[in-house]
């Protein structure tokens, strides 16, 4: 069995600005653009070329690839205090998300969502059943 690989905090460093100039290269924005129609199509883009670059520095087996990039994603939370993790990428520096103002018990808005398959679809209708629905947001970049 292969011994499982974590990226050290000063490897998540070089991870972290080898992605920020990856994200700022024409290469990116056109294939950003290439993608811009398709649901979920920058994130899927960005997922692989994520996976492309911990690959490049050693995190070959699936298990240490999906690690290594969560951990790059998660940086700024694992090492709170390194500066780099703040600074350096544009999805954090530039992060406008906010908790939002639904509390428990509000009516929830029927938006449309992609589901698991890539079907959009309303909210609303997949809570029309008598189980229970829970929603979780977030981007997988």
């Amino acid at each position: 069995m292969d011994c499982i690989k974590y990226p050290t905090e000063k490897l998540l460093e070089i991870l972290v600005q080898e992605e920020e100039e990856i994200r700022q290269s024409d290469w990116y924005r056109q294939e950003c653009t290439r993608v811009k129609d398709i649901p979920n199509g920058w994130l899927d883009m960005t997922a692989k070329m994520q996976k492309d670059l911990v690959k490049k520095h050693g995190f070959e087996d699936e298990i240490s690839c999906d690690i290594a990039c969560n951990m790059l994603r998660r940086a700024r939370y694992i090492y709170p205090d390194n500066k780099i993790f703040w600074e350096v990428p544009v999805y954090v520096r530039n992060n406008l998300a906010k908790p939002g103002d639904l509390k428990e018990g509000d009516v929830v808005p029927d938006i449309k969502i992609y589901n698991r398959v890539k079907e959009e679809v309303n909210l609303l209708d997949l809570m029309k059943t008598d189980k229970l629905t829970l929603v979780l947001g977030s981007s997988h970049t």
